[in-house]
């Protein structure tokens, strides 16, 4: 949470939950996490499966939709994907929003360039950049119900930018 330009934790010391007040930060942890576990749990009743083996109903791409797919990024689509990015995001748990990114482009440039060759090398695995911090946002003042707040969850934005490069090359 933002508040005067600076930077605002705000904490949850407790919630309510059917009557029961839930306090303590373990035991805060544990309720959230379930909640949000059981929300988000696959249905029970998904009866869909897939035979990975048919392919022949499936159009396939040529090869040279193939090479440009897997062609290395250039510096234009680098460039192109940060200056794309919106301004007065939250910051990411890195601390480094878009704009840093893209006020010192000429500085980092060369670094994100190997940073690109080398996720294309397979030498950075994709997982130790796809992380991220949920938060919670109450959504009204004095939120004392887990229904009450918004999950967000914060990505660095070095992941961001392979994501934004990665839809503007396929566009």
């Amino acid at each position: 949470m933002i508040a005067n330009g600076k930077h605002q934790k705000k904490c949850i010391f407790s919630l309510d939950n059917d009557g029961v007040k839930i306090e303590g930060q373990n035991n805060l942890k544990n309720y959230i996490t379930q909640f949000y576990k059981e929300l988000f749990r696959p249905s029970e009743e998904n009866h869909f499966a897939f035979d990975e083996s048919r392919i022949d109903d499936i159009p396939q791409v040529s090869q040279s939709e193939n090479e440009f797919l897997t062609a290395l990024f250039t510096e234009k689509e680098i460039r192109d994907a940060i200056f794309a990015m919106e301004h007065n995001k939250a910051p990411s748990p890195d601390g480094f929003p878009a704009e840093f990114y893209q006020q010192f482009w000429d500085v980092i440039k060369s670094d994100l360039m190997h940073m690109f060759h080398d996720l294309y090398r397979g030498d950075i695995p994709l997982f130790s950049l796809n992380f991220g911090v949920i938060t919670l946002l109450p959504k009204i003042q004095k939120a004392n119900k887990i229904q009450q707040y918004k999950p967000i969850c914060l990505l660095n934005v070095s992941f961001k930018i392979f994501t934004k490069v990665h839809e503007l090359h396929w566009v």
